[in-house]
């Protein structure tokens, strides 16, 4: 199923706005709508909501649930990489940064890659009857992921070579409004509705 593109620009500004949200309030909502725009990743979904909920149970058992806040803030930030990665047209980043931009799309090509690269190296394992020996698995996929992060750069740096031409176009489509739209949204609900946990105090 192909995915729309947003601009980076947009996708940015909806970074930032996200980030602010939650690193100035308590609020879990970042962290729900983040989940919710990579309802196509159920395999990263699952995991965060029982890290989350783990998180949770064990930071009530020990009365430290003023700390829960740090998980749901990490959560949050490493799935807006996620979206990133997904959402982001790269063309428009090449636009915006031009040869500079050349690690950020690598970097930013990278976990779709490394989501289809493990996939593959599983299936292989399956087929092989090798099981899921970490032994087995782990020097395959690091030989990949080395060579895929090498390509890629090698890739980008040769389609630009030499001056690039390409055109900077900051008019929104439907995604880069509904990105803004999101990110207005949940910064305001952030800050007005926060979670009522007890206030985190550094010891000198």
């Amino acid at each position: 199923m192909k995915i729309t593109k947003a601009s980076f620009f947009y996708a940015l500004t909806f970074l930032i706005t996200v980030a602010l949200s939650s690193s100035l309030s308590n609020s879990i909502l970042p962290l729900l709508i983040t989940l919710a725009l990579l309802f196509r990743k159920r395999n990263v979904v699952l995991i965060e909501v029982l890290i989350s909920l783990l998180s949770f149970l064990l930071l009530s058992e020990f009365h430290k649930l003023n700390l829960y806040i740090f998980t749901v803030r990490a959560l949050t930030y490493l799935n807006l990489y996620f979206l990133m990665s997904e959402y982001v047209d790269y063309r428009t980043v090449l636009n915006i940064l031009k040869e500079k931009g050349v690690p950020l799309v690598v970097g930013l090509a990278y976990f779709p890659l490394f989501n289809e690269i493990v996939s593959q190296i599983m299936f292989n394992a399956k087929a092989r009857k090798i099981g899921l020996k970490p032994s087995k698995l782990l020097l395959p996929l690091v030989v990949q992921m080395v060579k895929v992060a090498e390509d890629l750069y090698v890739a980008y740096t040769i389609k630009l070579y030499g001056e690039y031409r390409g055109r900077l176009n900051l008019r929104p489509t439907s995604l880069d409004l509904l990105f803004i739209l999101l990110g207005v949204i949940t910064f305001v609900l952030s800050v007005a509705f926060p979670l009522n946990l007890p206030p985190y105090h550094i010891s000198i």
